[in-house]
């Protein structure tokens, strides 16, 4: 939802993000999303500045060290690089995991559309200024975020599935649980590392590698919002 009397373009803002991290509009259409349905909510208050959340949603030298679940399923992960950090790349799953779910597990019927080089692949995807999509086979997971104050957000999250998955009653705990143990662990970190953000040595937002440039981007993209420009 926005407020805004004139909104952005949804084509430019919300399907050009996907193109940007995905490379084409096919490789999101394959995922069906519009027919997907929810298969669980959760809410999260996270004490901690909603750009906070976002750069870690977008970085992942935390993930070795406290995403063991999340780095069992996706052992890349365990080298710092996120998901984002060139078009087109997915994350792919470990060689004796069968499911994007808490212990490995085969999930959920896979969403029968995917391209071949979609299957076993995790895609993250930031759609400014509030909302994460993750695409992974069998299921999306969305995250919307809505700021409360400098230093509080609130986080929806979803588990969007294929309605005849849901129908059947099939157990979608294990995939839940993997990005519900994910959240929380991160918005932990969030909360630890948001005092710190009332230093002036974080004035400019610390120091980014070559291989951070999403973030860099995302960076300016937030300094060109408090000049007015668009």
């Amino acid at each position: 939802m926005c407020l805004a009397d004139e909104p952005p373009s949804f084509e430019d803002d919300v399907m050009g993000a996907c193109v940007e991290r995905l490379g084409s509009i096919e490789a999101i259409d394959n995922y069906r999303l519009p027919d997907l349905r929810l298969a669980r909510r959760i809410r999260y208050e996270v004490k901690a500045n909603w750009k906070l959340i976002i750069e870690n949603f977008m970085e992942c030298y935390h993930c070795s060290t406290i995403h063991p679940e999340l780095v069992h399923v996706l052992p890349e992960f365990a080298g710092g690089y996120a998901a984002q950090y060139y078009v087109g790349h997915g994350a792919e799953f470990g060689p004796d995991v069968a499911g994007f779910t808490v212990d490995g597990s085969a999930g959920a019927a896979t969403i029968e559309t995917l391209a071949p080089e979609q299957d076993r692949r995790y895609y993250a995807i930031t759609i400014r200024p509030q909302v994460f999509v993750n695409l992974v086979p069998d299921h999306a997971i969305l995250h919307r975020m809505y700021p409360l104050a400098a230093d509080r957000t609130v986080v929806e999250c979803d588990w969007l599935f294929r309605p005849d998955v849901i129908e059947a009653g099939v157990d979608l705990d294990p995939s839940v649980e993997l990005f519900d143990r994910v959240n929380r662990q991160d918005f932990d970190a969030c909360e630890r590392c948001q005092p710190g953000m009332s230093s002036r040595a974080y004035v400019d937002g610390g120091v980014l590698v070559p291989s951070e440039h999403h973030i860099a981007d995302f960076h300016q993209w937030v300094r060109d919002r408090l000049k007015g420009k668009k």
